[in-house]
């Protein structure tokens, strides 16, 4: 099981991964701006750990218009995932996390445009050994592809085996579906397997039931799963109780 930096309490790389080492949990690095001294704690921090970093999330998609209506706009958004891509390759990780759009797109043709936009990513992909993972925002996000079924979709048309879809538990609950019929009938097509609650909070503080949600999982799904929510204002107690609450029902379901 990994988790998202963001979620893992800690002011440093150094510190986040001290708190995932001794649980044997890997990393979803999170891509919001590669600075020159973002990439040396990155360089510095890693080869001192027994850490794997499997994942790592375009996070400035949140920003960027993969789908404006502007090409300035949409190259911007193309490199930062191109970087990401290149990010993961240099840390080991075999995916990314991307987004087609948050928000509703503003170019003519938007199917058209993020199947060529993906095409594109998976040709990378081949190339670096990793995958891209489209990941569904849910409507209260965007309209355009909100669901799994979707991203599962889109993922058809583009046509790469080094682009998959990818879900968030909490996105698919707030997309007002059930979220353990979904993933029964996609987690074999998935790369990624976000668990969060709703109200972005930690596995187990909300209302989805992630009993049936690894159940599902152990049976169907052969990606990777990653804690991913917000921390509240104890960040080390939100971390120890998501461990523990999603470790107990792993051991449960098998």
């Amino acid at each position: 099981m990994g988790c998202a930096e963001f979620a893992v309490p800690g002011n440093t790389l150094e510190d986040k991964l001290r708190m995932l080492e001794p649980r044997g949990m890997w990393l979803e690095l999170v891509n919001d701006g590669l600075t020159d001294h973002r990439l040396k704690e990155i360089s510095e921090a890693l080869p001192s750990f027994n850490v794997s970093i499997r994942s790592v999330q375009a996070n400035l998609l949140r920003d960027l218009r993969l789908l404006g209506a502007r090409e300035e706009d949409r190259e911007i958004a193309v490199h930062h995932v191109e970087e990401t891509m290149k990010l993961a390759s240099r840390v080991g990780a075999q995916n990314i996390v991307a987004v087609a759009t948050y928000g509703e797109p503003s170019v003519k043709n938007p199917i058209e445009k993020c199947i060529e936009a993906f095409k594109h990513f998976g040709r990378l992909g081949a190339e670096l050994g990793l995958t891209v993972s489209i990941e569904a925002l849910g409507k209260n996000r965007t309209k355009f592809l909100p669901s799994v079924s979707d991203v599962c979709s889109l993922v058809q048309k583009v046509g790469s085996d080094h682009v998959r879809p990818m879900a968030d538990t909490m996105h698919i609950y707030d997309n007002g579906e059930n979220v353990v019929e979904v993933l029964k009938e996609h987690a074999s097509e998935l790369m990624e397997l976000q668990l969060r609650d709703t109200d972005s909070r930690p596995p187990g503080r909300g209302v989805i039931d992630f009993t049936s949600v690894l159940r599902v999982a152990r049976e169907r799904f052969r990606g990777l799963m990653c804690l991913e929510y917000m921390p509240g204002s104890d960040p080390y107690a939100d971390f120890v109780r998501a461990y523990d609450f999603v470790n107990k029902l792993i051991a449960a379901v098998r």
